[in-house]
Formats: C-alpha cells, structure tokens, sequence
C-alpha cells in the first residue's frame, strides 16, 4: 500500500480542482494572515516562488533516495536537514498540510522502499500545489516591467541544432494532445529510441487531463505538471534554445512537466527530450500557445491538456 493514503486523495482531487490552500492564498484569507503591514501580496508572492523551489528540491531527494550507493539513515539526515526551512514557511504561509506530512517524511523508515514512497508521495503532492499556484500567480503585474526592445527572438549566438528522433521509426510511439475547451488536437511522437525508460514511464500515467499553463521566463512554450514523478535515466537531453518548434521535453526537475515548444524559446537549461509533434500539426500550436499564455498571465481561465495513446 502506496505512503499517505490521505494525501494520494488529494492528489487525485488536485489534478482537476483547485486546492484550497491556493485559494486561501491569492484571496487573502489564510488564518494566520501573513504579509506585514496588511497586505499579501508579498507572502503570495513568496509562497509561490518557495513552493516551486521545495518541489524541485523533493524531487532531488526522490532520486538520491533510489540510489543504493546512499543508506537511508544518511538519506533521512539530509531531508531533516533541508526540509524544514522550506516546510515550516510554507505551513505558515498557508500550507499546513504540507508542513504536516514533510514531518512525517522526516520519521524513520523499516526500509529504502518505504522512504521512496514517501518521499515520492510528498513530491506529487507539492507538484500539484505549484501547478496551481503558478497558474493563479499575477503576472500581468509585471505588464510594464518590459526591455527597451520588443523583438522576441531566439538569442542570436544559439544555432538551433535539434536532436534527430527519425532514425527509427519502428520505435515511435504516437500520442494524441487535446486542449480544451479550444478544441485543437495534434499528433505527437515519442522518441522510445532516444530515452526509453522516461518514455515508458510516461506511458504509463496516460492517459491524463492536465491544467496546461505557460512558461513566463523561456519563450513561447507551454507545460503541464504530468501526474507522475519519474527518475528515469534521461542519456538525451537538448538545451531549451536548441529545440525545433514542435519539440516535446520532459523537465523532471522542475515538477515532472510535459513541455510543448511552439516558437522561438532563449532559456539555455538543458531538458530530456520525450518526441515531437509532426510536422503536419505543428502549425496548430502558435493559436494553442496564445490562448494559454492569456490564461496563465492574464485571464485565469483554464485550459485542459489530455495526453493519450493513439
């Protein structure tokens, strides 16, 4: 039996609903009323930024947790050593779930398996808090903080030089991507030839309906926090610059995110390359990619990404 039978619930119910925790969050209605001088912006403002660094930094834990190499002692030292400053924030900042299982992570554990679990139930749980949390964030607050110039390109010095995913086309495994209520389909591949084990591990959560958001510092690309949490071994990865229009990533690190690339991107973080959408339906992304960037940065209305086998 999976750790945290509670929390694997909510997980659940978060995919579709939006926790109560965020909301609490973005209209000012935490109990402990957190932001001096009374207002929150400033503990919103923080709590989001932190969620997504506890989480980036569980999943870490997740996979030094699965490497024998490290005892579990050791392992539990590290997580009580780090975790707190994250958890007890953010149990004030209007988390108190979280603070309240990270404690329980922390207790000892019969074996490695039992603390995998934990660790990794943990993780899905946060993941979906900074799913919501970055689509309800206000963006558009920054509407006026722009650079002098408005041409949005890729980085001049960056060739893109995208990774080959035709060379077996034996092991390309289609899936169908749907966004609603838009109404846009598309056709994608995954690369089994270049990263196998991620590729299975994707497989296996599908199908899935996501809240699909946008990417507010790397360019025109969209993702969604998947409902998985995979330490698969990723051999080839391909830097976010570099990737052609079209291109799906997987970004474990970040919140085990589905990256759909619909135009010119300049981050140079390097992501595991999943497939990519063909070519075909590629010119169905830009309307997708607009629509969504108004939900994630103005609107608020959502956008729901199905991931499925064909």
């Amino acid at each position: 039996m999976s750790a945290y039978p509670e929390l694997r619930e909510l997980i659940t119910r978060y995919i579709s609903e939006e926790p109560s925790e965020i909301r609490q969050m973005r209209t000012g209605t935490l109990p402990d009323l957190p932001g001096s001088y009374g207002q929150y912006f400033t503990a919103w403002d923080f709590a989001n930024s932190i969620v997504r660094d506890y989480s980036m930094n569980l999943y870490q834990l997740v996979r030094m947790a699965t490497d024998e190499s490290l005892s579990v002692e050791n392992l539990l030292t590290v997580f009580r050593t780090l975790d707190p400053i994250y958890s007890t924030f953010l149990g004030y900042n209007g988390f108190p779930m979280l603070a309240e299982y990270a404690a329980k992570v922390g207790k000892p554990a019969d074996d490695r398996r039992e603390l995998v679990d934990r660790l990794s139930t943990l993780t899905e749980y946060v993941n979906r808090l900074t799913a919501w949390s970055h689509h309800y964030f206000p963006w558009h607050v920054g509407e006026h903080y722009r650079y002098a110039t408005s041409d949005v390109t890729m980085r001049p010095e960056y060739t893109p030089a995208p990774v080959d995913t035709e060379d077996d086309p034996l092991r390309r495994i289609p899936i169908k991507l749907t966004w609603q209520p838009l109404g846009v389909e598309v056709t994608a591949e995954l690369a089994y030839d270049l990263n196998e084990q991620l590729c299975v591990d994707f497989v296996k959560s599908l199908p899935f309906t996501v809240l699909q958001d946008h990417a507010v510092v790397s360019g025109e690309s969209m993702y969604a926090w998947a409902p998985l949490v995979s330490v698969a071994p990723t051999p080839v990865r391909e830097r976010i610059c570099d990737a052609p229009i079209g291109r799906l990533r997987f970004s474990q690190a970040t919140g085990n995110k589905l990256i759909v690339q619909y135009g010119p991107t300049s981050e140079t973080l390097s992501n595991a390359v999943l497939g990519k959408v063909i070519d075909d339906h590629i010119d169905r992304l830009p309307e997708v990619g607009k629509a969504v960037w108004e939900s994630t940065f103005r609107t608020k209305e959502h956008i729901w990404l199905t991931a499925e086998l064909l």
